[in-house]
């Protein structure tokens, strides 16, 4: 039985979390403690804890309205993982906006393993130079090479057959025309005015 939140979701990165067979739709950056029937909000930004806090069914009278209060205090603290900021390549690859230092804020994608390895991590390109349509075509090939590494990964073998490729092809031509990639495109761009206005902000505190 899947049980829908009193609390608005609609935007957010969800994951599905069945409790006492109950299925929840669970934003990233939400845990389950099931030992102490706890929900666990924790962010990490930078290395930094910039979230953590514990909403106990025992306090809040169920799981439900437990997770409620979980979600809210995500939603109240600014870090809640958006739906838009994350590219789904696949069940096991997406594109993130990331800041890198030097470089900018920067696509880069992640391919999960099936096994216990990392999986990998693959540098896509510039926000500016995939804003301008300058680095299009490259971002374009960047994400065919991701996508084909995360069927290969997942299928465990060194090489895929060409009607492999082709749909790979076919599947990353269709996203970057999608309203999907339209509204990645857009989050990207709020990171980006976002990271000029506190660098101007820690200028102005320097002088």
């Amino acid at each position: 039985m899947t049980t829908p939140s009193e609390t608005d979701t609609s935007g957010l990165r969800c994951y599905d979390k069945v409790v006492d067979a109950v299925t929840y739709k669970v934003p990233r950056g939400i845990t389950r403690d099931a030992r102490g029937r706890v929900w666990i909000v924790r962010v990490i930004k930078n290395t930094r804890l910039v979230v953590n806090a514990r909403f106990t069914d025992a306090r809040f009278g169920s799981v439900r309205h437990a997770l409620d209060a979980a979600i809210i205090h995500l939603l109240h603290s600014g870090h809640a993982s958006l739906s838009d900021e994350v590219l789904q390549l696949s069940d096991t690859a997406v594109v993130h906006w990331r800041k890198r230092s030097g470089i900018g804020l920067c696509a880069v994608a992640y391919v999960t393993s099936p096994g216990r390895g990392r999986g990998g991590t693959f540098f896509l390109s510039t926000y500016k130079r995939v804003a301008s349509g300058r680095g299009m075509e490259k971002f374009r090939m960047r994400l065919i090479e991701v996508l084909q590494s995360a069927y290969m990964t997942a299928q465990q073998v060194p090489n895929g057959p060409e009607v492999m490729h082709q749909q790979v092809v076919a599947q990353i031509d269709a996203l970057l025309l999608s309203d999907d990639f339209r509204l990645f495109l857009a989050a990207g761009k709020r990171k980006a005015d976002h990271i000029v206005v506190v660098h101007y902000i820690a200028n102005l505190d320097e002088q």
